[in-house]
Formats: structure tokens, C-alpha cells, sequence
């Protein structure tokens, strides 16, 4: 399979030039060369197979083929958003990452009463979110909404399924339906009255198993247990 390459906008049909960062990218990091097939894709589903025609340096031009008509790009079958207490970089930038690659739709970080307000690189991590959906064959790119605190989710349009991970008796397990949301706390734990609130607004308490686990590693687990379903195109 040729390997797909984050471009938005995708150009149109026939010869382009890449921007400085792709064209650094396959010419310098890739090594690509004269005749190589590789596929464009915007981070919205669309895809265009393209051929490498020359590369010098940063300048890589190609000829871009039409629109996939059956994109490479695949989505899971859940929209699952995750409100999470981000902790502190680099984890934040792992938590990013794999939870890009697991399957996440939709980052919405939020400040507890556990949790200040952090220095926030979204350039940085929107730079994740795009390499990890080439590593993953993901078709859509997944979104980083903006900081809210705790106590406003819960007045916020919400999926009907939602979750929060506390130590509840009943553990975490698939998505019933298309859209869930869980919300995952700070190292500390979310503070009594937090899980009180959320459970008011209709969040079901859900353990994660019987281990403590970080920030990170709590998104990552509960994404995969919510995920639990096929992918589809």
C-alpha cells in the first residue's frame, strides 16, 4: 500500500507542489524519488493518489491523480469524545498520540479542582494528531476542543452515553451506541463532588479494572474498551 501523507488542501488533478514541510519530509526524511506512488489525504476523508515527478531538496512536485473513490483512510465506528485532565508534557504528548492511533474522535481537555491550567502547544500537538493518523491509516483527523473547566461539561451538549472513570463496582465496557463520551480526571483523582456533579448531569461511573493508573494510560484503556468494534470505511 503507498504510504498516505497529511495535505490540506488537497491539490487538483495534475502537477503540484508540495508545501516546504511535506516536500522536506519526503525529500530529506522519506528519501522518496522519481516515480514513487504516495497518497495525499486531507484529514476530512478525501484522499488522491499521487506520483513523485522531481525532488530537489524541499521542492518535491508530483502528479496528483484523481479523488480515491475508496479511500485508504479508515474511521471507527464510534464517535468517542474524552474530557481529560491533561497532565503535565511529554505524557501529554503521548496521551495525544496514542489516543489518535486507538481511535479517539474528539480531545477536550478540562481543569479540575486537582489540576491548574497548563502551558498548551496546540501547534505542537496538532503536528501529533497528523503524524499519528498516517502511522494508523486513520481517514479523519481528530480534534483538540478548547479548555473548558470541569464544572461547565456538564451544561455543554453531550452525547446521551456518557461515562466518567472513577472506582466504581461496574466496569467500563463497548459503546452501545455510535457517540460516548468518558471523562478521565487528573492523577489525583477527580474530587468527590465532581464525581457527585457528573453523575447528576448523567454520567455513569465506570472502573477501569483493579489497578491505578496514570492520565494517560486511564485514556488509552478506556478508549480501547469503548472502541471495542470493527472499523469501518
Amino acid at each position: 500500500m503507498a504510504r498516505r501523507y497529511y495535505c490540506n488542501p488537497l491539490p487538483p488533478a495534475g502537477p503540484a507542489t508540495l508545501s516546504p514541510n511535506l516536500g522536506h519530509h519526503l525529500g530529506r526524511v522519506v528519501r522518496t524519488a522519481p516515480g514513487d506512488a504516495v497518497v495525499l489525504f486531507d484529514g476530512a476523508g478525501a484522499e488522491a493518489a499521487a506520483t513523485v515527478l522531481e525532488v530537489e531538496g524541499r521542492d518535491v512536485r508530483v502528479e496528483v491523480g484523481a479523488r480515491l473513490a475508496q479511500p485508504l483512510g479508515r474511521s471507527p465506528r464510534v464517535h468517542l469524545e474524552v474530557a481529560v485532565a491533561l497532565p503535565k508534557n511529554p505524557r501529554a504528548d503521548w496521551l495525544f498520540e496514542h489516543g489518535t492511533e486507538v481511535g479517539i474522535a474528539t480531545f477536550r481537555p478540562i481543569l479540575t479542582e486537582r489540576t491548574n491550567r497548563q502551558h498548551e502547544r496546540r501547534p505542537h500537538w496538532q503536528r501529533i494528531l497528523v503524524a499519528a493518523c498516517a502511522q494508523c491509516d486513520r481517514a479523519v483527523l481528530p480534534v483538540i476542543e478548547a479548555t473548558v473547566p470541569l464544572a461547565e461539561l456538564g451544561a455543554m451538549p453531550l452525547p446521551a452515553e456518557r461515562y466518567v472513570a472513577t472506582a466504581s463496582a461496574t466496569e467500563l465496557g463497548p459503546a452501545v451506541g455510535d457517540a460516548c463520551l468518558l471523562v478521565v480526571g487528573p492523577e489525583g483523582g477527580l474530587a468527590a463532588h465532581e464525581v457527585e456533579r457528573l453523575v447528576a448531569a448523567g454520567f455513569a461511573p465506570r472502573s477501569l479494572g483493579p489497578l491505578t493508573l496514570r492520565t494517560e494510560t486511564a485514556v488509552f484503556a478506556g478508549a480501547v474498551r469503548l472502541l471495542q468494534a470493527p472499523f469501518r470505511r
